[in-house]
């Protein structure tokens, strides 16, 4: 779901940047960067665990509240089916996606995950098995517990 909002997003807010605002064309530009954090949020996402992913999706509400209010806030028509309402779209999507991102933080998957270290306890009976897990754990398995 937050991979889709933040795609969402970015697609919304490309095309905010190429459809007509009315009056006023400059402004529709200006989310071009927004566009871009938008696509770098999915990796960043997944490549962060804990607290800093916890951060990362404040920066991406943030974001998202910012897209809203200049979208909101820009002058000229109030017309909904132009770059205005993509802006407004993408900016509750990418709003949706940071509150998910925090919300759901512990349990996203996180790059990487599948392949963290076993707890050295649990030992699997099979001696070329725990070996392995040993170096893993950077421990010699050639020592025994005599030190020698």
């Amino acid at each position: 779901m937050v991979v889709v909002s933040l795609l969402g997003t970015a697609a919304a807010l490309w095309g905010a940047t190429k459809v007509s605002w009315g009056s006023d064309h400059q402004l529709g530009s200006s989310f071009d960067a927004v566009a871009l954090l938008a696509l770098a949020s999915v990796a960043g996402v997944f490549a962060v665990n804990g607290w800093v992913r916890r951060c990362l999706g404040a920066v991406i509400a943030v974001a998202g509240g910012f897209v809203c209010w200049q979208a909101i806030a820009a002058p000229g028509g109030e017309n909904l089916l132009s770059g205005r309402g993509l802006a407004l779209l993408g900016g509750v999507l990418f709003l949706a996606a940071g509150v998910l991102v925090v919300r759901y933080a512990t349990t996203l998957p996180a790059m990487g995950a599948r392949y963290q270290l076993v707890d050295a306890e649990r030992r699997s009976g099979d001696p070329d098995k725990d070996m392995w897990d040993d170096l893993s754990h950077g421990e010699d398995p050639t020592r025994n517990e005599r030190g020698t």
